[in-house]
C-alpha cells in the first residue's frame, strides 16, 4: 500500500498555501505533517481525503500496483480532526453501531475494551450533545483507529484532551498504527515524536 502525492499545490486568489509537494507514504510508517500555522497542514489532510480537490498535483493511492478509485478511497481512511463533528443526537452505541455498518473492527480489537480504557463505557447510551469535547475527541479517535483502515489522518489529534487523554491516544496510536499508513498533522512534537518516523515541513 502506498499513497503518493504528485506535484501537489494549493492556492487561493489571495493566498498559496503549498506548491509542489511531491512525496511517497508507505505501509507500516508513521510521518508527521507540520508547518506553522496557516501553512495548510489541514488542507492538505483534506485533500489527501478527497473532501476538497487540490490546485494542481494528484493523489494516489496504490496496493499491489493497482490505483484504487476515487469512490473507493473513504473504503481505505480513517480520519479524525477538530473540524468533524459527530451526529449529537446519537448516543455512543448508535455511533459504534453506524460505523460497524461500514467498516469492520481492527483483528484482535475488542471495540469495547477501548472503550472501556477511553473511560467512556458508563456514556454508551448517552447522546452525543451531552458529552464534553475531551469525550468526544476520545471517541472520534476510536472510531478512527480501531476499525480497519489502511490510511490513518490525524489532524490535531490530542485538541481537548487532557494530560490522562493525552496517554491514552499515545497508547492507542502505539496499538494501532502497524501495518497502516499513518499521518499526525501538528505542530506539537508530544503528538508525534513518539511515532513518526519522518517529519515532512510542508513550508519547504
Amino acid at each position: 500500500m502506498q499513497l503518493i502525492l504528485e506535484g501537489l499545490s494549493k492556492k487561493y486568489p489571495k493566498n498559496k498555501l503549498f506548491e509542489n509537494l511531491n512525496h511517497t507514504f508507505e505501509i507500516n510508517n508513521t510521518y508527521a505533517i507540520t508547518g506553522e500555522n496557516g501553512s495548510g497542514k489541514s488542507t492538505l489532510i483534506k485533500i489527501i481525503a478527497g473532501v476538497i480537490a487540490p490546485s494542481k498535483g494528484i493523489v494516489k493511492y496504490v496496493e499491489k500496483g493497482k490505483l484504487i478509485d476515487k469512490e473507493s478511497i473513504y473504503q481505505i481512511l480513517g480520519i479524525t480532526a477538530p473540524y468533524l463533528n459527530l451526529i449529537e443526537e446519537f448516543t455512543l452505541k448508535e455511533h459504534l453501531d453506524f460505523h460497524s455498518k461500514f467498516k469492520t473492527t481492527l483483528m484482535n480489537t475488542d471495540i469495547m475494551e477501548e472503550i472501556k480504557k477511553a473511560n467512556l463505557i458508563q456514556s454508551l447510551n448517552k447522546p452525543i450533545a451531552e458529552f464534553s469535547s475531551g469525550m468526544q475527541q476520545r471517541l472520534k479517535l476510536i472510531l478512527c483507529c480501531s476499525f480497519n483502515a489502511k490510511v490513518l489522518l490525524l489532524d490535531e489529534p490530542t485538541s481537548h484532551l487532557d494530560s490522562m487523554g493525552i496517554e491514552w491516544y499515545k497508547d492507542l496510536i502505539n496499538r494501532t498504527s502497524n501495518e497502516r499508513i499513518t499521518l499526525i498533522a501538528s505542530n506539537n512534537p508530544d503528538e508525534y515524536n513518539d511515532f513518526a518516523k519522518k517529519i515532512i515541513n510542508i513550508e519547504g
